[in-house]
């Protein structure tokens, strides 16, 4: 296990957006503004505005993933430099690159799941294995250290003295337990708990080993706090109830693996789990909707800055006096954290995001 958390203060997670929302491990910046926007394209747009796309090639081929990363850093840096706290990506012209190899799909993979990279998202789709229950009950974790994805990953970094940068998208334990199941797992909570628990325990144990296994990778002289953020994007399909009696315990197992470890939720209302989210303990990462209880989250979670999502299809319809009100709204409510622009569609204009930025910037 790693170290209690609370000694790793000079830490902690960033949400980011390269090619999907991820998250970071970051050093602290108490000089950083009250409110940082977090901002992302919907592939479509990478495409019509650049011909940019991320099908397998992108995830397959380490030389294409690079040229990709530094050409679309490079339009960011030129197109959105000058903004207040623009976030354009990492040094990927001088290091490995990993960002989002195999999108969401990467454990669905290790476990055996079929992944498609040409679906109209432009991001790696793992299919539903719709596992029977005799195939639930004798699924195991996956062999880690051999399978050839991972050691793909791992093996075509040919310059080893470079360094790696960009996370893996390692989804969650929900979620990944409904690419194994399917739908029925929503009735398996009901009807046959059993089955999804033995599943929810494997997939668990899977994301720990996977998790600690690329972070070791990542910082072989271990100077850095591990950390993990675990999505929750499902957990608005139960109630807060069911999210209790058969979710909680694996984010409470979790939080103990990890240094610093967060929870993301997606763009859903947080309050009909915020009482239990309380009892999973300090954590260093917190998003939701924005029509969350934003007071009840600094009540339960005083040492979070709450990351709040904006949603997209919103931004593109409102004016830039408009954005500029609701983004300083917003930002009272927040005080200090992120407001998160994930999956901007075509049709967004530089004017409505430049407001956004420096109404947060004013702040």
């Amino acid at each position: 296990m790693s170290s209690p958390h609370g000694t790793h203060t000079g830490y902690h997670i960033e949400p980011y957006h390269m090619n999907g929302l991820n998250w970071k491990l970051a050093p602290c910046n108490p000089k950083r503004n009250n409110i940082t926007i977090v901002t992302g394209f919907m592939p479509d747009w990478w495409e019509e505005e650049y011909g940019i796309t991320f099908r397998r090639e992108f995830h397959a081929k380490p030389d294409v993933h690079k040229q990709t990363l530094v050409r679309m850093k490079e339009i960011l840096q030129e197109r959105f430099g000058r903004l207040p706290n623009f976030d354009y990506g990492s040094n990927y012209a001088e290091s490995y690159p990993t960002e989002r190899r195999y999108g969401d799909a990467l454990i669905p993979a290790l476990f055996g799941a079929k992944v498609s990279f040409d679906e109209a998202s432009g991001h790696p789709y793992a299919e539903e294995m719709n596992l029977s229950d005799e195939e639930a009950i004798q699924l195991q974790v996956p062999n880690i250290a051999d399978n050839p994805i991972l050691k793909s990953i791992f093996d075509q970094r040919r310059d080893k003295d470079i360094p790696t940068v960009g996370e893996l998208g390692f989804e969650g334990v929900v979620n990944i337990a409904h690419k194994l199941r399917g739908q029925q797992m929503f009735m398996d909570f009901i009807e046959k708990p059993h089955v999804i628990r033995h599943i929810l325990e494997v997939v668990c144990e899977t994301i720990e080993k996977v998790v600690l296994h690329v972070r070791k990778w990542q910082d072989t002289e271990g100077s850095r706090p591990t950390y993990f953020v675990n999505c929750d994007c499902l957990i608005n399909m139960i109630s807060g109830n069911m999210y209790s009696e058969q979710l909680l315990e694996f984010d409470k197992r979790l939080h103990t693996t990890f240094d610093l470890f967060g929870i993301h939720t997606c763009n859903w209302s947080i309050d009909p789990y915020l009482d239990a989210l309380a009892e999973v303990g300090d954590l260093a990462y917190l998003d939701m909707g924005a029509d969350s209880d934003i007071d009840r989250v600094h009540e339960l979670f005083p040492g979070v800055e709450p990351s709040v999502f904006f949603h997209p299809e919103t931004l593109r319809r409102m004016t830039e006096s408009e954005i500029h009100k609701a983004i300083t709204d917003l930002g009272k409510r927040i005080g200090r954290g992120y407001i998160l622009f994930s999956d901007l569609e075509v049709g967004t204009t530089d004017g409505q995001i430049r407001t956004a930025y420096e109404a947060a910037a004013n702040l």
